[in-house]
């Protein structure tokens, strides 16, 4: 996957990760395009992200030694930065720090601030060491048999335990480092102004359970003072900033917490406070939603402003184009066709991106004035001449409520007019996501053993503007609907769909559609349930995003909700399932915790209908996407087994039965 694409003077950089999955991990280093072949920079195999100076050189992050790495892994808060000069072979050490380093934001070499994620449990140990660090590692290895939970959320998925900590900000100058928060404050998205005298970012100062808003402070650089300048006077979620000038910026902030419509996006003065709502978000919210389980991208993804007006990147129905906002709210594309434009920065009189383009996987590009790509690598693409691609296919139907709809459906490797095949749909996650007609590797898989696959993007989804995505206390009515009048039409136009042998995935939200499925209808075969919510009651109670989803989504709390909770829970419904289920859960995903997969097997299992449980340890809600490599193949096999033992009449029973 390419990510972090960056220029200077000519010189183009990035990120590329790959997986090994003999060694069952992934590789992380930095590259540079030359002549449109990436030339390896690093073998640290660490690299996550990367700076560049003035003077032309890559400032990183990473740990060159077996000694400094095992330090890492016992938990040690170190952070090693190198630099790598111009023209120079090899990196050198920069700078140590006895911190787990977050952002950095230099003003220059000697002057910078940093944030460092904080635990407090260690602190305490590592004081009653006396600051003997070797004795502190000691102690946080015979406290792992526990753990402790003080606030909500008390874990994040792919974060962990997270009760207690907090990200703190840091100033260093000239060797010395000055702490500038207080004990419970948190603090994200630092932004430096053009002429590196203010510095922006967001904070909170909380106990007990975390809030859903945060504030806006502005530190003097001069003087390391801060102040509270949010400037909306209703509570916010503040983000995206970005310096227009010195004294003026773009942001987008979200003032609902009951909506999951798009953020709007304002225009603010620093010097006298000024700010207007430039444009609402509706349609054209920021950010690409669209799903691939390769997608890679994202670290350049934000606003880049000028005197009139920004670009950033949106989701429009199935693809992910490249915007242009002025300041009085007119919005217009910069690329015109269905290409997934992940992050872009400026160059030349274009910019470069991370895109996917048609059956291609993520590669750079080159977008030049007229909104045209042009590839710059072929790093991935080189890898279709020696695998078979099948192009989705489209059809449009209307829904409902009158809105037309995209269905897709891939055909299997080798299709043969006539014939019948097992089929699968696919429900993507979410729900505020969508599908588009971009590589996807588990349906081209699937295609590849002979199966077709349909999937298409239901209400509730993104790209379609709020009105659409708003399912608040609907779930499993329209968006169900939608599903299953998809799945009439795409058998109606395919003849070789073989209607006796469906099956249905998701993950997700498309993991709690699965589930609600199976317990409204028996048409499906099979169904392979992922990483899946069960009941909203227990979901709202123990995930990262419990409570804040569950406002969100359904307007309250298992206490004034909970009858609406219940009623829109795939659990209420599972005495009524007939349908084999695998269950695909993590345990360490926090976001749809174990505990709902589990409900679901057990519900099943109790009735006596064929299920089985795939619990898969040390991964989170990423498995599909950055699980270790050995994992990713094994749930596409569990999935791939389970339907081929109910769909492919050839195949053996006996998985099933299990």
């Amino acid at each position: 996957m390419i990510s972090n694409v960056k220029e200077k003077d000519g010189n183009i950089y990035f990120i590329l990760k790959q997986a090994d999955a003999a060694a069952n991990n992934y590789s992380s280093n930095l590259y540079q395009l030359t002549n449109g072949q990436p030339q390896q920079l690093t073998a640290s195999n660490d690299i996550g992200n990367y700076t560049i100076l003035d003077d032309g050189s890559l400032i990183f992050k990473a740990a060159r030694t077996e000694k400094d790495k095992e330090r890492i892994r016992k938990g040690e808060p170190l952070s090693i930065y190198q630099r790598l000069q111009p023209g120079m072979g090899e990196a050198m050490e920069w700078l140590r720090l006895p911190y787990a380093v977050g952002d950095m934001k230099l003003i220059d070499t000697d002057h910078f601030f940093f944030t460092v994620r904080h635990d407090p449990q260690f602190s305490e140990l590592l004081d009653a060491a006396g600051g003997d660090m070797d004795k502190a590692l000691r102690e946080k290895e015979k406290n792992k048999p526990y753990r402790i939970f003080e606030e909500i959320p008390f874990w994040s998925n792919g974060g962990g335990d997270v009760s207690g900590k907090r990200s703190h900000l840091y100033y260093y100058a000239n060797g010395e480092i000055t702490s500038l928060s207080d004990a419970i404050e948190t603090v994200n998205g630092l932004v430096l102004s053009p002429d590196k005298k203010t510095l922006l970012y967001t904070s909170n100062s909380f106990e007990g359970k975390a809030p859903l808003s945060n504030k806006l402070m502005q530190m003097d650089i001069a003087t390391l003072t801060s102040k509270e300048v949010s400037p909306l006077d209703v509570p916010a979620r503040y983000g995206g900033f970005a310096f227009i000038d010195n004294n003026e910026l773009v942001f987008t902030a979200g003032t609902s917490f009951e909506s999951i419509g798009n953020a709007p996006f304002y225009k603010w003065n620093l010097q006298n406070g000024q700010v207007a709502e430039v444009y609402s978000g509706n349609p054209y919210g920021m950010g690409n939603s669209v799903g691939s389980d390769i997608k890679g991208g994202s670290a350049n993804s934000g606003i880049t402003p000028d005197a009139k007006g920004f670009y950033y990147i949106s989701t429009v129905i199935d693809h992910a184009p490249l915007m242009r906002a002025d300041y009085k709210g007119n919005v217009s594309r910069i690329t015109q066709n269905k290409e997934m434009i992940m992050e872009y920065v400026p160059y030349k009189d274009g910019f470069l991106t991370v895109a996917m383009v048609g059956d291609q996987p993520n590669e750079i590009y080159y977008l030049d004035k007229k909104g045209k790509l042009n590839a710059m690598s072929s790093m991935n693409t080189a890898l279709l001449d020696e695998y078979a691609v099948t192009t989705p296919e489209e059809f449009t139907f209307t829904n409902e409520n009158g809105i037309e709809l995209i269905g897709y459906v891939i055909k299997p490797l080798g299709y043969e007019a006539g014939k019948k095949y097992p089929t699968i749909l696919d429900v993507h996650g979410g729900p505020k996501t969508a599908f588009g007609p971009h590589f996807f590797h588990e349906m081209q898989y699937w295609a590849a053993q002979g199966y077709v696959v349909i999937f298409t993007n239901p209400t509730g989804g993104d790209g379609r503007g709020n009105e659409f995505a708003d399912i608040r206390a609907k779930y499993g009515t329209v968006d169900y609907r939608d599903l299953m009048l998809f799945v009439d039409e795409a058998i109606a136009l395919y003849p070789c769909i073989d209607t006796d042998n469906m099956g249905v995935t998701g993950g997700s939200y498309g993991g709690f559609m699965t589930n609600w499925i199976i317990g409204h209808t028996d048409r499906f075969k099979a169904a392979a349930s992922q990483r899946s919510i069960a009941s909203w009651i227990s979901f709202s109670n123990t995930t990262d995003i419990g409570y804040s989803f569950i406002h969100s989504q359904i307007g309250g709390d298992a206490w004034t909700k909970h009858d609406e909770l219940w009623e829109q829970s795939p659990m209420k419904y599972a005495d009524q399932v007939k349908t084999p289920t695998l269950f695909i859960h993590s345990d360490e995903d926090y976001r749809c915790w174990m505990s709902e997969g589990i409900q679901m097997f057990y519900a099943l299992k109790y009735f006596d209908v064929p299920a089985r449980l795939c619990l898969f340890k040390n991964e989170n809600h990423e498995l599909s996407r950055s699980g270790k490599p050995q994992n990713r193949i094994k749930r596409l096999q569990e999935i791939t087994n389970w339907m081929d033992s109910y769909l492919k009449a050839d195949s053996s029973t006996e998985l099933a039965d299990k």
